[in-house]
């Protein structure tokens, strides 16, 4: 590519900004449930039961708690048929939780007799236990939907100079996300 446009794609995106993250949103249910019951709740009404990938996420979901209480909440995090810690997606596929970001308690996972294929939160530290799916809690779900509107931006025009004199002028168009909370 052109240096002169690797300069102008430069340019733009300091003028502009770039962000290609698009943050979750996470919604409470104050009901208890086992966590299969939970999981068919988030799928209908939202996107699934919540995911964290990272400190980012689980800050936001610690902070869609606060007041909540100091109890455990179901995430969509299991041991499904694959045999392997995953998250639960609404199109039925797992997210192996591997070297991703993870935040069991100590000693956990620990699935004392065998029974323990689902994952609980504790609800004051935000730190994870398998526990059995038949337990019942409250739970936290994923809204996954696009909750952003696009809009492009004229903000007028630039010219670019070098040492000889002017090499162009260009609009500068941005994308813009608005997010809606």
């Amino acid at each position: 590519m052109d240096e002169k446009w690797i300069s102008v794609i430069w340019l733009f995106s300091a003028v502009c900004g770039v962000s290609p993250y698009v943050p979750h949103r996470y919604h409470f249910v104050n009901q208890s449930t086992t966590w299969t019951e939970a999981q068919s709740y988030c799928r209908q009404t939202y996107t699934d039961l919540a995911t964290i990938n990272n400190m980012y996420e689980m800050k936001k979901v610690n902070d869609t708690l606060k007041g909540k209480g100091r109890d455990y909440v179901w995430i969509g995090l299991d041991h499904g048929d694959t045999g392997k810690w995953g998250w639960s997606l609404g199109d039925g596929n797992f997210d192996t939780v591997g070297d991703s970001y993870q935040n069991w308690s100590i000693g956990e996972p620990n699935n004392p007799g065998g029974k323990e294929f689902c994952v609980a939160m504790y609800n004051q530290n935000g730190t994870w236990l398998d526990v059995e799916c038949g337990d019942k809690y409250r739970f936290v779900c994923l809204d996954g939907k696009n909750n952003y509107y696009r809009y492009r931006l004229m903000k007028g025009m630039i010219s670019l100079f070098s040492e000889s004199g002017i090499i162009g002028s260009y609009g500068v168009l941005c994308d813009l996300m608005c997010f809606r909370f």
